[in-house]
């Protein structure tokens, strides 16, 4: 095994990377949605409204990552702006003026208005008063999208390289109820942690079964693959039979904080806490697993 080291990183409004400050361990955290810098594009709504649609806070609530030995990349922008867990397959060819040139796919997240970029701030409210060009949208990507991938597929295989395996764990929030924009029915009473695992197809299942045990043994309901099984960050750089495994952990925004406000609330340190402990059981799991 060679010595892994990683130097941080920082592309002004695209992702930094935090790492890890302790002596390496074959797990890589990412955060994808919690990004509240808004870049300089035009919208028809309130930059608030830009900014609903972001997991506030969980960049934080995961920064405990370094501690244990892992890199956390994170991305500064909102995701309604341009979503990293999407495919770039995933363009929604209803904002796109003229004929959108590359590979597209029949997208549920896309048709939704969820797609690389999203149709709507929040709920049915648009969020552009006019189609984007191809241009723009091409522009995006490689400004935003490519750059964070880019970066997370080098911290998945510099850590596979030095260790043989790598775990992954992709950092979500959720609303605490399910609404118009998603997979599940407006008005559904959601669990306080979703873990997804792409259905069975991205980790070995003694890695998931450990998270969701340790979790309910916090005291928290957790659910698995519902109504979040993960997307195009857990699915493309995971190969369980090669020891490269991911998931995707969904936190519900009633334990930490007001979601009108986004201010933190009473359980927010509870909950930084225990996930520290979760985090803690991880990095033992994935150091003497073979």
């Amino acid at each position: 095994m060679t010595e892994l080291t990683f130097a941080p990183v920082d592309i002004d409004g695209v992702l930094k990377i935090i790492p890890p400050t302790a002596p390496a361990v074959p797990l890589v955290f990412d955060s994808p949605h919690s990004g509240l810098t808004l870049p300089d594009f035009e919208h028809t709504v309130s930059d608030e409204l830009v900014r609903v649609a972001a997991d506030t806070h969980v960049d934080d609530l995961f920064g405990f990552a370094p501690s244990i030995g892992a890199p956390l990349l994170i991305a500064h922008f909102p995701r309604s702006f341009l979503d990293l867990n999407r495919s770039l397959k995933d363009v929604d060819l209803e904002m796109v003026e003229g004929k959108w040139p590359h590979p597209v796919r029949d997208s549920a997240s896309a048709r939704r208005g969820m797609g690389i970029t999203w149709r709507y701030a929040w709920g049915d409210t648009p969020m552009y008063g006019r189609k984007l060009t191809v241009k723009e949208l091409e522009d995006r990507i490689d400004t935003y999208w490519r750059p964070y991938h880019r970066e997370l597929v080098r911290l998945l295989d510099e850590t596979y390289a030095a260790f043989g395996k790598v775990y992954h764990v992709n950092c979500h929030s959720m609303p605490a109820i399910g609404h118009v924009l998603s997979p599940d029915p407006a008005g559904t009473v959601r669990k306080d942690i979703v873990v997804g695992d792409y259905e069975g197809v991205s980790s070995e299942p003694d890695f998931v079964k450990l998270v969701v045990e340790t979790l309910e043994g916090f005291g928290y309901s957790v659910s698995l693959n519902v109504p979040f099984k993960g997307a195009e960050l857990v699915s493309a750089y995971s190969s369980p039979g090669k020891n490269r495994h991911s998931i995707q952990i969904e936190l519900n925004r009633k334990l930490y904080m007001d979601e009108d406000t986004r201010e933190k609330i009473a359980g927010y340190d509870e909950l930084k806490v225990n996930l520290a402990r979760l985090g803690t059981v991880v990095r033992d799991y994935v150091m003497h697993k073979s």
